[in-house]
């Protein structure tokens, strides 16, 4: 199988970002415990401290992974895990900011770039106008 250097590019750089992401929020999950509480801390002078920070502490791996293996899977599949991808990511750096931790949006607004660009590639899938039509 020959890949232009467009195809090559794109399933690269969905391959990487996959495997990123998916690493990023598997290797929690086994410390999910530890990883929910040491960010108490971090959130205990915002509106959001206590149970509300353990819920979604509790949630990012999840979140990280599944888009991560979404992204992976690939097909009708990418599409889904690039919109969760910034979905959560949005959800991310909403806390980084409450937290005042603005250096991490950078890494956040990276990722919701990459994601944004894959999701617009031709390759990824996109449901026809007729297959939208009959969803709604």
């Amino acid at each position: 199988m020959r890949l232009t250097n467009q195809q090559l590019a794109y399933q690269a750089t969905r391959i990487a970002i996959g495997i990123s992401i998916f690493i990023h929020g598997a290797v929690r999950v086994p410390k999910l415990d530890f990883f929910a509480h040491s960010h108490l801390e971090m959130f205990s002078h915002t509106f959001i401290a206590g149970t509300p920070t353990l819920i979604m502490c509790y949630m990012i791996p999840f979140l990280e992974a599944t888009t991560g293996l979404l992204i992976l899977i690939g097909g009708k599949l990418t599409r889904y895990g690039l919109t969760l991808g910034i979905a959560t990511m949005g959800i991310l750096m909403f806390g980084a900011s409450l937290a005042e931790k603005f250096d991490l949006l950078i890494s956040m607004i990276l990722h919701i770039i990459i994601f944004y660009i894959l999701l617009n590639h031709p390759l990824t899938y996109q449901p026809s106008s007729t297959e939208a039509a009959k969803s709604e």
